[in-house]
């Protein structure tokens, strides 16, 4: 099996609307092979570490019509791949209808391990329920990050813009002690979509399917593009 988590973004007005898939997948030792690990899985299984794969990242052109970048999604979730897949989006600002087509989709047809969860951003500290502060979302990818957890992998499609937001992302407190996020906006490019895309794949894990073992390709001499 694998275990996908896919985070989408709705734009607004001049705003993106970005998608992220991430794979969680747990890594073997240096120097030990699947081969080993299935002959002697208690051996091993204490020793494997959790890592998160940036797979897929997509921005469509501004102005796109929500329903179609519903039936975008729900057509890549419906690819043998992502069978296994949950999908998070940002239900903050765009409202009821948005979150019904995605249901209304996803009762059509179903996609992915479990119907699509909409997340509501809030500014507070506290989590209630599917309402998310912000600063949780975002801890979601600085703690991997921080810990060598994260990997986007080389030539990525729009992977170095990820990482230019990444590196731009701001975080600001008030005297009140209220939290403020922002990025520098650049010609052409999103103004944190794709950071926002990233924390909804992140924050919440896909525990219904079954992450894969993998090999340390960079250590066995394999290549890798992480």
């Amino acid at each position: 099996m694998t275990s996908y988590t896919v985070g989408l973004d709705l734009g607004q007005g001049q705003d993106f609307s970005a998608l992220a898939v991430v794979e969680r997948v747990l890594v073997l030792p240096p120097l030990i092979s699947l081969g080993a690990f299935y002959r002697q899985p208690a051996t091993y299984g204490d020793a494997l570490k959790d890592e998160l794969r940036v797979r897929h990242l997509r921005r469509w052109e501004l102005g796109t019509p929500y329903p179609v970048i519903v039936k975008d999604v729900a057509a890549m979730m419906r690819t043998p791949p992502m069978s296994d897949a949950m999908l998070f989006i940002d239900g903050t600002g765009v409202g009821r209808a948005v979150r019904d087509m995605f249901r209304d989709e996803w009762q059509q047809d179903n996609f992915g391990c479990w119907r699509p969860v909409a997340v509501t951003v809030t500014a507070g500290h506290d989590r209630n329920g599917w309402h998310v502060p912000k600063s949780d979302l975002l801890a979601a990818i600085q703690v991997p990050l921080q810990q060598g957890n994260l990997k986007i992998a080389e030539r990525l499609l729009l992977g170095e813009q990820l990482e230019r937001e990444l590196t731009a992302f701001r975080q600001t407190v008030s005297q009140s002690g209220r939290d403020s996020y922002d990025i520098a906006r650049r010609a052409g490019e999103g103004h944190g979509d794709l950071v926002s895309a990233l924390s909804f794949a992140l924050f919440q894990p896909n525990t219904i399917s079954r992450p894969d073992v993998v090999e340390n390709t960079e250590i066995l001499g394999r290549g890798t593009t992480w």
